[in-house]
């Protein structure tokens, strides 16, 4: 009797990006070890959530990625970069969030002592991963959007400092071998860290300078304007001082 040489995986979303599914931007092993993880089995397959959409998967982000100020970590003791936040990543990934659904999630507002800051560091992971190919030349409007809309974050979260629990950058929970303790990192080291390397959490985030130089851009464009804005100062100060010189 002949074996079946050829394995058809189950877990490819129909979602396709660059004429390929969605789904290839994570290894195979990393996709298998995810997909048999309890955690997305219990929370994340179609029959769990119900449904396939954002509207099924918001519920989940918020429920493990959330925060209450004020309270030592999170509600689930997720951290960035463990297993419950590859299997969110790779549901985000599968199914593929439009620009207006990325705009609400970067906005959801921190009210009534809900910190959404590690939804904010998963999206930044996610569009850095599945979007590593953008630059400023784009021909579709979704996509010019999208870059838009990421420069101005990555700007943002680049001058703050909040805290996030967090596996060391270079280190994959997956991995046997692992035997370091999670540590505490601020959001602007994980901005640098996704515009300047090409791994994170043991997932290749794609060979491209483009974010770099978005990235660099902004900071260039930030730095110019604050230059701009402290020579008019100095420029209004000396003509005051003349001002009062010729008075006196």
């Amino acid at each position: 009797m002949a074996i079946n040489e050829f394995q058809v995986e189950s877990h490819i979303s129909p979602k396709q990006l660059n004429n390929q599914s969605v789904s290839l931007i994570i290894p195979r092993l990393t996709r298998d070890k995810i997909h048999n993880s309890m955690y997305y089995k219990v929370n994340l397959s179609n029959e769990s959530m119900r449904g396939n959409t954002m509207v099924e998967l918001l519920k989940v982000i918020i429920c493990a990625l959330g925060t209450v100020k004020g309270l030592d970590g999170h509600l689930h003791m997720t951290v960035l970069g463990g297993i419950e936040f590859k299997c969110i990543l790779m549901k985000l990934i599968e199914i593929r969030p439009n620009l207006q659904q990325l705009n609400f999630l970067l906005n959801v507002k921190n009210a009534n002592n809900f910190d959404s800051k590690y939804i904010i560091a998963l999206l930044l992971v996610y569009v850095r991963l599945q979007y590593y190919y953008l630059n400023d030349n784009n021909n579709d409007n979704d996509e010019d959007g999208l870059i838009k809309l990421f420069k101005v974050q990555l700007y943002k979260y680049s001058q703050q400092y909040f805290k996030l629990k967090s596996f060391p950058l270079h280190v994959d929970c997956f991995a046997h071998s692992y035997n370091e303790e999670l540590c505490i990192i601020h959001i602007d080291e994980l901005i640098d860290w996704l515009v300047t390397q090409d791994h994170i959490w043991g997932i290749p985030l794609g060979k491209c300078q483009s974010w770099n130089k978005i990235y660099s851009s902004d900071e260039e464009s930030s730095s110019s304007e604050s230059e701009s804005n402290s020579d008019s100062e100095s420029d209004s100060d000396s003509e005051d001082d003349s001002g009062t010189g010729s008075e006196s």
